[in-house]
């Protein structure tokens, strides 16, 4: 056995799962404005893969 200290426990369990979209040009956060999201730091539109973008 190890005298080891076991690492420490954070308050909140973090979810993997829950992600917000990022700009694929410059990683900015998206907000969605009318059905499309648009980058908050370059403006870009970024198009779903539903579209035919990289989304």
């Amino acid at each position: 056995m190890s005298d080891r200290e076991s690492p420490p426990v954070p308050d909140e369990p973090t979810r993997p799962s829950e992600s917000r979209p990022a700009c694929p040009v410059c990683g900015g956060r998206l907000i969605e404005i009318r059905a499309k999201f648009h980058c908050e730091q370059c403006h870009r539109i970024c198009e779903t893969c539903c579209e035919g973008g990289r989304g």
